[in-house]
């Protein structure tokens, strides 16, 4: 009886992970993007993030030749900002500890579903509102099947036991933002992906400031 017994449970083990949350830790997630100005400009464009193990880059792309991208490697605390000034190219190291104490004011937020849900870039999505404790919020579409590996990935969500799929919000400059998912890939990244460009020169912040006066 008792190997009856533990034959059952070695059935039945392989089957409880299976819809378990799991640590979105390689893969690239897509997001379109919408911005609105306070004066009613529209712009649009891509919002991509990358990410393996304690890496990550972000890149986001609009459709007025706008351009920013940011590597992070958790592991070392390094932080990069790649700029195109002029057709001179730089990577600006950022502090870590600077990104950590944006993510202050979001901490400690809660998630309220709303019961409704969606399909975002082929995935079944909840949909809730993210509350935070100085009273202001986010409308969110997000899955409970993955959650970011690193705590920093999204600005707004820190240390989220979810993965945005899509959200909005307004800043505190008045720009109205939107972001939805439309591509989501569970496959291995290259390396190189996080590396700075060899053409880019690395300088500190301090430089760059003074670069730009």
């Amino acid at each position: 009886m008792r190997y009856s017994i533990l034959a059952l449970l070695i059935l039945l083990l392989p089957s409880v992970p299976a819809g378990a949350q799991k640590p979105f830790t390689e893969g690239i997630v897509r997001y379109k993007v919408k911005l609105t100005s306070p004066d009613n400009r529209t712009y649009k464009g891509y919002y991509t993030f990358t990410f393996k193990g304690p890496h990550i880059k972000k890149e986001l792309k609009l459709d007025n030749g706008f351009e920013d991208v940011v590597l992070i490697d958790c592991g070392t605390g390094k932080v990069y900002s790649l700029q195109n000034r002029n057709g001179k190219k730089f990577a600006i190291q950022l502090s870590m500890e600077e990104m950590s104490k944006r993510q202050q004011p979001y901490l400690g937020f809660t998630v309220k579903d709303d019961g409704g849900t969606a399909n975002i870039a082929g995935y079944a999505v909840n949909k809730g509102r993210v509350s935070y404790k100085d009273s202001s919020w986010a409308d969110i579409s997000y899955s409970k099947d993955w959650y970011p590996a690193q705590a920093i990935s999204f600005e707004r969500f820190p240390a989220a036991r979810f993965l945005p799929m899509g959200f909005s919000y307004t800043d505190e400059h008045g720009i109205a933002m939107e972001f939805e998912a439309d591509k989501l890939l569970l496959e291995p990244v290259e390396n190189a992906v996080f590396r700075i460009p060899p053409e880019y020169k690395m300088i500190s912040y301090e430089e760059y400031k003074e670069l730009s006066k």
